[in-house]
C-alpha cells in the first residue's frame, strides 16, 4: 500500500500575493521580450485584455486554465510561469510545498519540479476527487505526457484514446493534442510533461 502525504497546509495570502506577483513578472518579462502588446497576448490566449492586465500587475488568483492559455500563447511550459526564481544547485521538495493550482474540475495539480533548459520537463502531482473529468488543450508541439497512476483508478490520455490506469500503471502519449483525466475512484497522479528543446533562432 502506498502512503499518501497528508493534506499540505492551505498556502497563507501573503504566499499566494507573492506568487501572483512573480507570475506577473515572468509574463512580463517573456511577453516585452517577444514584443507583444498586452493586447496581442490577449488576443492569442484567448482572454480580455483586462485580465492579462492585472495578472501582470501580481493581481488575482488565475485559475489552472488561464495559466495554460497565457503559457501557451507566449510558447512556453507552464512551469516556466511557476518555477521559483534563482533555483540551488540541489534541494529538497517536501510534499505539496510547490506551487497549487485549481482547475474548475475539481482537480489540483502541485508543480514538484520544471527545468526551462534545452531538456524542458515539468513534474506535477496530482489530486482527483471521484467524478473529475478535466479536459486539458494541446501543449506545445512536439509534447509528450507520461501518467503514472499512485491510488486510485484513472482515465488518461488523448480525447478518443484514453487508458484506464490503476495504482502502478502509466501511460504515455503525444501531448500536442487535446487530453483528458478522468477520476473512476478518488486518484493521485504524477504527470511528467516532457518538451522538445527550443528552436534555436539564428
Amino acid at each position: 500500500m502506498i502512503d499518501t502525504p497528508d493534506p499540505a497546509p492551505s498556502p497563507s495570502p501573503g504566499d499566494l500575493d507573492a506568487l501572483a506577483r512573480r507570475v506577473g513578472r515572468v509574463i512580463h518579462a517573456h511577453r516585452t521580450s517577444q514584443g507583444l502588446s498586452l493586447g496581442a497576448l490577449a488576443r492569442a490566449a484567448g482572454l480580455s485584455t483586462t485580465i492579462v492586465s492585472r495578472i501582470e500587475g501580481g493581481a488575482g488568483n488565475p485559475s489552472m486554465e488561464t495559466l495554460w492559455r497565457i503559457s501557451h500563447a507566449l510558447g512556453l511550459p507552464l512551469g516556466t510561469l511557476l518555477a521559483p526564481e534563482g533555483e540551488p544547485v540541489v534541494r529538497r521538495i517536501a510534499a505539496r510545498t510547490g506551487e497549487a493550482m485549481q482547475a474548475d474540475s475539481g482537480m489540483t495539480g502541485w508543480l514538484v519540479h520544471a527545468k526551462s533548459d534545452a531538456h524542458r520537463a515539468e513534474l506535477y502531482d496530482i489530486e482527483m476527487p471521484e467524478g473529475v473529468d478535466q479536459t486539458s488543450v494541446a501543449h506545445l508541439p512536439g509534447a509528450e505526457e507520461v501518467v503514472f497512476c499512485v491510488m486510485g483508478r484513472v482515465l488518461a490520455g488523448p480525447v478518443g484514446q484514453e487508458q484506464e490506469l490503476g495504482p502502478g500503471d502509466a501511460v504515455w502519449f503525444a501531448a500536442d493534442v487535446p487530453h483528458r483525466y478522468v477520476a473512476l475512484a478518488p486518484s493521485r497522479t504524477l504527470s511528467w510533461v516532457i518538451y522538445p528543446p527550443p528552436a534555436i533562432t539564428p
